[in-house]
């Protein structure tokens, strides 16, 4: 009897004697540390007991020795720029809303360098509009009161236009005195670059300005420095420094020679790092950092230039730029320049010899929301995150010289199974099912959880951003692990350990089926049973089980909730009374049964499948939510427009009620090709959940018209429809063959992508 079976079996029959034991401790682990070396350095609260909400910003006062914490909101603080004083508090120096009425974020903050006598500010912001998902950019200067306060009458604005996408982030003066605005593309994510501005020399979108505030042109409220490098190109905004960026995220200028430094926030694969040059172009969206984009647009003026680093969405997904090091604190790091990812929370440092990249080092791995870094006044580096309730930040060297050099390398070695080849588990590892496992290419999964005492997990509710999520306060080294197999052979164990945060790792049975082996950090590309599998690498891992989303998948509330499980798992100290709470505030349930509600097994499929990619802070052109505890009103998926682009839709959104065949949901998911979803894991597609969100999103309004069926479809709509009817068996073998033959010769590759592959049984 296959154990899957046999632990459902006992979680039928024996209840009462499983409450009534009593938890055993996981004694026989040997799961510890890592078997990479630690990290070089780690993060360390400067001031754990002043808290910010949502920083975006850092600005070094120099002539006032203070460092000023822009807030998203628009509140503005005041701390010592000493990291060695002892404050109590921050002082807060003014909110901006009040100045400000129509405020809908504060993105920058700089003063002026003659700041010490004229009192004299600059904001870049973002105003709330009536035009539905756009919003004004605004650059202005302002005047500072004796307190602290803004004087409201000081007002005067250099720069407005509209954007409803990539802003660019951070405003500073260069060692020339000139003010340095970096501008993202201002569109959202997909279409990429949907103006098509950034090699467009007559739009400000996609550019880093420079520009003279202390001077005025005539018909302009400053003055275009001479020396601009565009300043005589007939057509071209005489403003322009450099040009051909995505979304510009932080900017900083090297302490030596003055050169431009930022980080460009990349679409689907990369995340980049320049240093900018005069007149420079950096590709977008002609290129994606080393990938071709939009290569039918026309280049501006100047030769593409090459990122000066590049890391691909493996490593991360949202780079935020960061500063040179001048301090002496940590020697090995004077002289770097030091960056990060918003996504994963890696901190890198680059180090630029003056004529090219000498090295460009991983040197930790934090786990946080990186948004912004700052200086302190003795050159030190400073970071925080993006979130409610966050310290400053900055990095130590890591006091572990644990380097683990025993971690196991077989399966059997990990003290998870007594015996690993009948993966019988050791005392103290628990057996579990779920209702909802993730597709995985038609392979099935076994789990286990052990702690090595006795302490259990400790949940809370907690809310992002208005989204519910649960908090987990996770015992040191509690292990979940994951069996991966298909037709009686076992291919994959994953392992999730918790070191202060989640690390994955995988292991490779072998084909006498009596251990695995542990896979390279790397990962593993190989072929099972003739198709394709991939073993992830551990960067893949942090992308869904990293702190931004900080949550085990499978070890949910909801998904444990089935055959009296959670209560069992409680009684034995395993989970809290809360955890077992959540999972009646957040019901999944199996997405295939249908004897269960269909709204119910849609959200489940979705939870299971997207929502640990799809929720809040997932990083960039993730705005939709799939998570279970968030309603249908609050998605942003039905009526919204996608991020990402239509795939022959043009205008659709993602969920059409009632049209399943007008929703870019509905074909992400039933693509075999670009764009296919989910897009982490898996290469194919989970007939049966095609079939429950087309059955869903068609009970939305059941009597809404849509595409009759057709076996030669002129557009996506129709293939859609077409699908659908091949999936459900409404066509006979021969039509259906032939109908697949038709769309494979379409001029229309969002069609043929579609069919590609399809399998008859």
């Amino acid at each position: 009897m296959p154990q899957s079976i046999l632990r459902i079996c006992l979680c039928l029959f024996l209840p009462a004697l499983l409450c009534a034991q009593e938890r055993v401790p996981w004694t026989s682990s040997k799961i510890k540390g890592s078997p990479e070396p630690p990290p070089i350095y780690v993060a360390e609260s400067v001031w754990p007991h002043i808290t910010f909400d949502r920083p975006l910003d850092m600005t070094l006062l120099e002539s006032e020795d203070k460092l000023f914490i822009t807030e998203h909101d628009g509140n503005v603080f005041s701390l010592p720029a000493d990291m060695g004083a002892s404050p109590e508090k921050a002082d807060l120096v003014f909110d901006a809303r009040k100045t400000i009425p129509d405020l809908l974020r504060l993105l920058g903050l700089e003063f002026h360098p003659d700041f010490a006598n004229n009192r004299r500010l600059f904001l870049y912001y973002a105003l709330k509009t009536t035009t539905n998902n756009k919003f004004e950019l605004e650059l202005s200067e302002f005047r500072m009161n004796a307190d602290g306060s803004l004087d409201s009458n000081s007002q005067k604005s250099f720069l407005r236009y509209t954007g409803n996408g990539h802003t660019g982030g951070d405003i500073q003066f260069g060692p020339d005195g000139m003010l340095y605005l970096p501008i993202g593309d201002l569109t959202p994510p997909s279409p990429p670059d949907g103006n098509l501005s950034g090699q467009n020399m007559s739009h400000l979108a996609g550019k880093i300005l420079r520009i003279d505030i202390d001077n005025q042109d005539p018909g302009l409220p400053y003055a275009i420095p001479k020396d601009n490098p565009f300043v005589d190109l007939e057509g071209a905004r005489p403003e322009i420094w450099a040009y051909g960026f995505r979304n510009p995220w932080k900017l900083t200028f090297h302490p030596e020679s003055g050169e431009v430094w930022t980080g460009d926030v990349g679409w689907e694969m990369w995340e980049m790092v320049y240093r900018v040059e005069k007149g420079g172009n950096y590709g977008w969206s002609i290129m994606e950092g080393p990938m071709p984009t939009n290569t039918e647009q026309d280049s501006g003026p100047s030769p593409i230039s090459p990122p000066t680093a590049a890391y691909d969405h493996i490593q991360g997904a949202s780079v935020t730029g960061g500063y040179f090091v001048t301090s002496s604190r940590i020697p090995d790091l004077h002289g770097k320049y030091i960056y990060g990812d918003y996504v994963t929370g890696k901190i890198w440092a680059l180090d630029w010899d003056g004529q090219k990249v000498a090295s460009n080092q991983e040197i930790a791995d934090t786990r946080q929301a990186i948004v912004t870094f700052g200086q302190d006044n003795q050159g030190d580096l400073l970071f925080a995150e993006l979130l409610n309730n966050v310290s400053l930040q900055r990095l130590i060297p890591n006091p572990s010289q644990d380097r683990s050099d025993d971690f196991p390398t077989k399966l059997s070695a990990t003290g998870i199974f007594s015996d690993v080849a009948s993966q019988e588990a050791a005392d103290g590892v628990y057996g579990f099912d779920i209702h909802a496992p993730i597709w995985h290419d038609g392979f099935e999964a076994d789990y286990w959880v052990g702690m090595p005492n006795k302490t259990g997990m400790k949940t809370r509710p907690d809310q992002r951003r208005g989204s519910p999520v649960m908090q987990y306060d996770n015992p040191k080294d509690m292990v979940l692990a994951k069996t991966i197999h298909k037709d009686g052979r076992k291919v994959e164990t994953q392992i999730l350990h918790y070191d202060k945060y989640w690390k994955g790792y995988s292991y490779q049975w072998n084909d006498k089926q009596t251990d695995a082996t542990l896979v390279s950090k790397e990962g593993l590309d190989t072929s099972i049973q003739g198709k394709h599998y991939r073993f992830p690498a551990r960067d893949e891992c942090i992308r869904c089980h990293g702190s931004n989303f900080n949550r085990p998948l499978a070890f949910f509330p909801g998904q444990m909730n089935l055959n009296g499980q959670l209560e069992r798992f409680n009684k034995l100290g395993i989970v809290d009374d809360i955890f077992e709470e959540i999972a009646e505030e957040i019901p999944l349930t199996n997405p295939y049964d249908e004897s269960e509600p269909l709204e119910l097994r849609a959200r489940s499929w979705l939870h299971a499948n997207c929502s640990h990619c799809h929720k809040v802070s997932g990083g960039s052109g993730l705005t939709a939510q799939m998570n279970a505890a968030v309603p249908n009103s609050k998605l942003e998926l039905i009526n919204y427009q996608p991020t990402k682009g239509y795939f022959g839709l043009e205008g659709a959104p993602e969920i059409d009620p009632g049209d399943p065949y007008n929703s870019v949901l509905y074909y992400r998911i039933a693509t075999r090709g670009a764009g296919h979803m989910p897009m982490v894991g898996v290469r194919t597609v989970d007939q049966e959940g095609v079939r429950l969100i087309h059955d869903w999103i068609r009970s939305m309004d059941p009597e809404k018209s849509v595409p009759k069926v057709s076996t030669q479809p002129q557009n996506v709509k129709e293939a859609l429809a077409l699908y659908h009817a091949i999936q459900s068996g409404d066509l006979s073998e021969e039509d259906a063959k032939q109908a697949v033959a038709n769309c494979m010769k379409s001029t229309d590759p969002f069609v043929i992508n579609l069919f590609a592959l399809f399998e008859f049984n």
